[in-house]
């Protein structure tokens, strides 16, 4: 396996290398550019930390017009160009962060697309905006970028700190030293052992890198359609997920008291099939629990089969412990100029 890893690692320092050799290859934008991203093979929690980030920003600069350029990995636009703008229908096959951003933020525009060098060239043509948010965009080199935001999961076990595949980084840990930013994040469900153990093996690691400890918190069961779901007390639960850190997704139940009976898991980014779906609703029936899922994996279940398993819906939000902004934190509560 060490071998394997060895490879990976001079692939990716090579790559690395030639964009930053032949700079001229990278695309300048008009636009301030904020990457959001991780080392690791995703499970993070970057999709809380990234809405509350546009959250921020529509609140405390208002003036300023938002662009979020995503992967759209593995569906079928991901290799083409697809545009979620504004309120209305878009394809199930889309990514759940691409549907989850539109649902929330339908006045932000969202340009799926691999090639996001391509993407911030029509998004700025169509929209000539201020500031641009680049999902899961660490590891991306064809952009310049103004701030990386990098992303640590304080439950990620010491020997997960290795190249795939004898770990989950998808590079060597020497670029941590090139985040702007390093947010811990889910410090609610991890012990203080497990926090100061990342707190000081990054601060070693990556000297002089601010770090910002983070917690996910809980706002509650809600159906599909917004409504906040009202169970009866000692109601049980099967809960099911399609995420990287399922873990995570049980910790955050548990923070709000719900009683998990039972628990599927699926692969990171799976597509539900209606006869798996009927297969969850038919074994909860038969047992008696309420079904319920994350918020990414509701939005790739359609509206008359969500409604048929009486779905439940967990709605999460990220914050830095300290109680204070992300925008505070990181020093972008200033308009970016």
């Amino acid at each position: 396996m060490n071998i394997l890893s060895d490879i990976y690692s001079t692939l990716t320092t090579l790559e690395r290398e030639f964009f930053e050799t032949f700079d001229f290859l990278k695309y300048r934008t008009k636009a301030k550019v904020i990457s959001v991203g991780n080392l690791s093979m995703g499970g993070t929690g970057k999709t809380p930390v990234l809405f509350e980030i546009l959250k921020e920003l529509q609140t405390q600069q208002p003036q300023k017009k938002l662009l979020v350029l995503t992967r759209g990995y593995r569906c079928p636009w991901e290799n083409s160009f697809y545009e979620l703008y504004g309120n209305g229908e878009h394809p199930f096959e889309l990514t759940d962060e691409a549907l989850m951003l539109n649902k929330r933020f339908p006045n932000i525009p969202v340009l799926v697309g691999k090639n996001r060098h391509h993407a911030a060239k029509i998004g700025e043509m169509h929209y000539q905006p201020d500031l641009i948010l680049l999902d899961d965009g660490f590891q991306y080199r064809r952009l310049y970028k103004d701030f990386d935001i990098l992303l640590w999961d304080s439950m990620s076990k010491p020997e997960e700190a290795q190249l795939i595949p004898s770990g989950r980084l998808r590079e060597p840990i020497e670029r941590l030293k090139q985040a702007n930013a390093i947010l811990l994040t889910r410090c609610e469900s991890a012990s203080k052992e497990q926090i100061d153990f990342w707190l000081k093996w990054l601060n070693e690691k990556a000297p002089g890198i601010p770090i910002t400890k983070t917690h996910t918190l809980c706002e509650g069961l809600f159906k599909p359609d917004g409504q906040l779901s009202k169970l009866d007390d000692g109601t049980k639960l099967m809960a099911f997920s399609a995420i990287g850190r399922p873990e995570s997704f049980y910790a955050q139940l548990e923070q709000c008291s719900y009683k998990i009976a039972s628990k599927r898991e699926f692969r990171d980014h799976h597509r539900f099939l209606d006869s798996e779906l009927e297969e969850l609703l038919k074994e909860a029936s038969k047992n008696n629990l309420t079904l319920v899922c994350t918020e990414k994996d509701a939005i790739k279940i359609k509206p008359e089969m969500a409604e048929k398993m009486n779905l439940n819906v967990l709605r999460i939000k990220s914050e830095p412990v300290s109680g204070r902004s992300f925008l505070e934190e990181l020093g972008l509560d200033n308009p970016l100029c």
